[in-house]
């Protein structure tokens, strides 16, 4: 230990020590693909320098420092003021931008042996004896608890340091607390660890630091310490406004803060206690002191804050409200369930969507001349049976006399004052709609295409085939640069296609047959929808709603439910899982898969909890049989947001609750199989294509995109009756679920970006897809078949605030390329001197195995004599499908033979002596 400099003013024992490190080292993770050393093993005990950050080859390196706070002149018991650590950076790997460093405090002891490394230290050296490394403590002594060292996961300290040569500083209010914890307690001093903030494989970001080996003085570690001594008086300020004339060290112990030495209570110095925003149970704020807010049993949100910026929760009691169950459409001709046609508008309507809220104006959808709902009503169809609707736009000014027709939105639409760069694509202050209907096989007019909007009071008529499996789909607005703040207002519903098999399955039916959309808001205090104003990457909302209800339960019979299940959020993927409240444990209520996006599976499949990213339908079937009357079962999610993030982050747990009730239910046994399965054969594919899924930087920010291009970048030209792979690669660091209009799909696996082994579908994922999972660092591939319907169909991210900035793009279906076949008269020209022709023809395959041989025997040959002016030759066959016939015309004669020129590489000279010594040649 040195100590550089100590103020101590004579008549207060005050001031400032500055300290140089006692022990510094670097520790550094093992480099990647080097499999003969181990770098966990490496150090630089006694090296003049030690780094900090990600290098080139992608591994990180902490540093390990330590000062001698007891051993110093500081007096024990100080009170310390203030505490500023300078390190000075005298190399930099990539001189760009500035990165987050931070300090933690160390939790355990650790060494500093001889070891030096050569050259620029960074990569380290073998350690020796006494070493700290990144798998030990002490070298093949005293290994760290966890690898790369034991320390605080709080930071003491974050800094955003410029990726520079010079000094930089890291200080905190908490440095200051590990070193006065120090000072009292020298057997806790382990020091810290310096590294980098967010160690997320990234970037390099190394940076290379003097150590206190350094020949440069200036260079070496230090630590400022500002720190008043403890039997120094002056005021001391409690809560309150409360002053009293207090020994430092007391006034500490106390709680309280010391205004400095010789200060006294006369006139009071203590200022009025801090007031910062406190939050009461309905989402209202008032801004009051922290005493006060507690005292009111409320939630302080921290000194200085403003109830303008204040997220204020509103607290709402789970499991109050019945689920409700969307009403099945009917139709104004035919039959639900058969040819019909519908008229369903969107309109603006207040619907209660907890018993503590007051109505909530939402956009939802409805039959009828008036009246509507959130979620909208259920349109029951059966498969090959045509189905009209006219899609009305009659939203209105719920807020204005007489109810006018809307011309402006409800929501904030951001990017409208940005920059151009910035200008979210179709974003426009507009209540316009498209009506998709998600998983159709529908011609290109009726697929709600994004740019297709219409504002109130006009219509469109689309009409459904419903030439497709019966299955789980639904419908939600599609209106290019707005969809997801149309979709988060309420515009979405059920719509269900059915056929005769399946309805002779022994499924559970009829009320036991239950349609679920999961769905996430966020409130304020007067109930209206809360959705973040200006451009989020992600929007997770507050809490969770079934069918348009917080929080639901449901009385259930004791028998089988089958639930259809649909992920309507915009960004929140669910991790669903099934818990009996009065069981111990967690996901302890077993189901039973029997559908995806696409429909029924082959056979029925276990499970104890799935995961649905935005769009994906699941359809399971829950036994409640057997379970005491009064059983509670909560179904609980337990995905981070965002997905995969961090586990725990974001999570949202509960989302409804079954109450099982003393009656029977269905209780038939499952069929042992569903609908049969036929898997794309991948050899079938005549066309493989690659997505990149990316954030690209641009001035404002950053833009979600696939392949760098936007939804008016037309280039991918499937053609009908043709099956293509498309592998959606994605090297960002969140799960994309990935949609594509038209068709069906099946997910044939994932594989490493990096390279490595594929990894199949998950066991819920086997069967007809139309949105699947692209997770970070993987290339996940699907196969689908292109049938029916020619034009632009999206395909796109289905987290709708990407699909709304420019993770849309379209592809244009086109018709195969049709050939017409004739028969052949190929006509000749005299030639002087040519006593006849001999032609030489075959199809396309023949002529590409022949290399320009046509001395093969399979290569036909015509001969015509030259007795008749201007020749003609038929060739009366009909080639196969896809091929045609191809012609050499030679002369012959007694003034020299032509020749055959093809070109090719067996070509020597002519071809008259190959031919000369074949069949094919003309006498």
């Amino acid at each position: 230990m040195m100590v550089l400099g100590v103020l101590l003013p004579a008549e207060t024992r005050a001031g400032t020590v500055v300290l140089t490190s006692d022990r510094d080292t670097m520790i550094q993770e093992d480099y990647l693909g080097t499999p003969l050393t181990d770098e966990r093993d490496f150090s630089n005990g006694s090296g003049s320098h030690f780094c900090v950050g990600q290098t080139g080859q992608g591994t990180m390196r902490r540093a390990l420092l330590h000062f001698d706070i007891a051993g110093s002149s500081i007096p024990a018991g100080a009170l310390i003021n203030s505490v500023t650590l300078t390190v000075f950076a005298n190399n930099v790997a990539n001189p760009a931008g500035s990165v987050d460093f931070s300090l933690h405090r160390l939790l355990a002891d650790w060494g500093e042996g001889p070891s030096f490394a050569p050259n620029g230290e960074c990569k380290g050296t073998g350690a020796a004896t006494g070493d700290a490394t990144w798998a030990d403590r002490f070298f093949n002594v005293a290994p760290w608890a966890v690898e790369g060292s034991d320390f605080a996961a709080t930071p003491s300290a974050t800094e955003t340091l410029s990726l520079s040569f010079g000094t930089k500083t890291l200080g905190s209010a908490q440095m200051a607390v590990d070193v006065k914890s120090w000072l009292d307690s020298p057997a806790g001093n382990f020091g810290w660890v310096f590294r980098l903030f967010d160690e997320v494989p990234g970037a390099t970001t190394a940076m290379r630091f003097g150590s206190r080996q350094n020949p440069s003085t200036g260079q070496r570690p230090t630590l400022t310490v500002d720190f008043t001594p403890p039997d120094a008086m002056g005021a001391c300020c409690s809560t309150g406004q409360l002053c009293q004339e207090l020994q430092a060290a007391t006034c500490f112990a106390q709680g309280g803060s010391f205004q400095g030495i010789g200060t006294d209570c006369t006139p009071n110095l203590c200022p009025p206690d801090p007031v910062g925003a406190c939050c009461n149970d309905d989402g209202n704020c008032s801004e009051t002191t922290e005493a006060a807010c507690q005292g009111a049993d409320e939630t302080y949100q921290g000194d200085g804050t403003s109830c303008a910026l204040a997220e204020c929760p509103i607290i709402l009691e789970p499991f109050v409200d019945a689920l409700p169950i969307p009403a099945v459409a009917q139709p104004v001709s035919g039959t639900a369930g058969g040819v019909a046609s519908y008229e369903v508008a969107a309109r603006e309507i207040q619907q209660q969507l907890h018993r503590d809220l007051p109505p909530t104006t939402v956009w939802g959808y409805g039959t009828g001349a008036s009246g509507a709902s959130f979620p909208g009503p259920t349109i029951e169809t059966a498969a090959n049976q045509p189905v009209s609707v006219t899609w009305l736009n009659d939203l209105r000014d719920t807020s204005l006399a007489n109810d006018p027709l809307r011309t402006d939105h409800y929501l904030d639409v951001p990017g409208l004052a940005m920059p151009p760069e910035c200008h979210i694509h179709g974003a426009e202050d507009l209540p316009k709609i498209v009506v998709h209907l998600h998983g159709a096989h529908v011609e290109a007019e009726f697929d709600g295409y994004p740019e297709f909007t219409y504002l109130p009071g006009n219509q469109d008529v689309y009409h459904y085939s419903n030439k497709q499996l019966p299955s789980t789909l639904w419908y939600h607005d599609h209106a290019l640069g707005i969809t997801r703040l149309n979709v988060y207002m309420g515009l979405a519903g059920f719509w269900l296609i059915r056929d005769a098999f399946e309805q002779s399955l022994p499924l559970p039916a009829g009320e036991f047959e239950i349609p679920l959309v999961i769905q996430d808001r966020s409130f304020n205090p007067d109930g209206s929808l809360k959705y973040t104003e200006g451009w989020n990457d992600h929007f997770f909302g507050k809490k969770i709603l079934v069918n348009g209800m917080v929080w639901p339960f449901l009385d259930v019979k004791q028998g089988k439910y089958r639930f259809r299940l649909l992920n309507g959020s915009g960004s929140r993927t669910y991790t669903l899982s099934l818990d009996r409240l009065d069981l111990p444990g967690t996901a302890d209520v077993p189901f039973v898969q029997i559908g995806t996006d696409g429909g029924l599976i082959e056979v029925p499949l276990g499970l104890d909890e799935i995961t649905l990213g935005p769009a994906e339908r699941m359809e399971i079937v829950v036994d409640f049989a057997g379970m005491p009357q009064g059983t509670e079962i909560v179904m609980t999610n337990s995905a981070p947001a965002p997905f995969p993030g961090t586990v725990g982050s974001g999570v949202v747990p509960n989302v409804m609750k079954f109450v099982v009730a003393n009656q029977p239910g269905h209780t038939t046994d499952l069929p042992a199989t569903l609908r049969p399965y036929e898997a794309i054969d991948e050899l079938s594919a005549i066309k493989v294509r690659d997505f990149e899924l990316n954030r690209d930087a641009n001035a404002c920010g950053g833009i979600w995109t696939i392949n760098g291009l936007r939804w008016d970048d037309v280039i991918e030209y499937p053609q009908l009756g043709t099956t293509e792979i498309w592998r959606f690669n994605n090297p960002s660091t969140v799960t994309h679920p990935m949609h594509m209009h038209l068709v069906m799909f099946q997910v044939l696996d994932r594989v490493p970006l990096g390279g490595g082994a594929a990894v199949p579908p998950d066991p819920t994922e086997v069967g007809w897809k139309d949105t699947a999972l692209a997770p970070p660092g993987m290339s996940t591939r699907v196969i689908a078949r292109f049938e029916d319907y020619e034009g632009l169909f999206a395909y796109h991210c289905h987290i709708l605030e990407h699909e709304d900035h420019e993770m849309m793009r379209q592809f244009h279906a086109v018709a195969p390329v049709e050939l017409s076949v004739e028969r052949t008269q190929l006509a000749l020209a005299v030639q002087p001197g040519a006593t006849g022709y001999d032609i030489v023809r075959g199809n396309l395959p023949q002529l590409r195995d022949t290399d320009g041989n046509f001395a093969l025997n399979f290569v036909t040959s015509v001969c015509v004599g030259n007795d008749v002016a201007g020749p003609t030759v038929v060739n009366n066959e009909l080639p196969s499908a896809g091929h045609a016939f191809w012609y050499l015309a030679r002369s012959v004669g007694p003034g020299g033979d032509g020749t055959y020129d093809s070109g090719s590489s067996s070509q020597v000279d002519s071809r008259d002596d190959e031919i000369g010594f074949s069949a094919n040649r003309c006498p």
